[in-house]
């Protein structure tokens, strides 16, 4: 549920980000901005309930080192270097900051993505 739902929440800001961009232009969008954030807590709030199931003893795939690797990785240390940059390239003004948070959430929807689909298929969900 909450892999699936960061999932969402990236697809949602880059779609408005997109939508935004080229309705009104300028990034003076409180709200938007509020919904980023919303997504960057859950991208924490997943990171918490890994570590709280890691340190439960619960890995993703027991038994299996590279899924279990490949899942953190996918699911929370690459979005996070993206956010990183994102919110660097936004404050300097080299790009506009709704483009580079457009970029950002098409990225991020893809890594958290992929993350969540390595357990889904080593389950046999998908």
């Amino acid at each position: 549920m909450v892999g699936g739902s960061i999932v969402g929440s990236w697809l949602i800001v880059m779609v408005l980000a997109l939508v935004l961009r080229l309705v009104k232009g300028d990034d003076d969008v409180p709200w938007f901005w509020r919904i980023v954030s919303v997504a960057q807590i859950l991208l924490a709030v997943q990171l918490l309930f890994g570590v709280v199931l890691l340190l439960m003893g619960r890995v993703p795939m027991p038994g299996d080192t590279f899924t279990t690797v490949f899942h953190f990785l996918y699911g929370f240390v690459f979005p996070l270097v993206v956010l990183f940059y994102g919110h660097k390239f936004a404050r300097e003004g080299r790009f506009h900051p709704l483009l580079v948070f457009a970029v950002v959430g098409l990225v991020n929807f893809g890594l958290t993505a992929r993350g969540l689909s390595a357990i889904l298929v080593a389950r046999g969900v998908i």
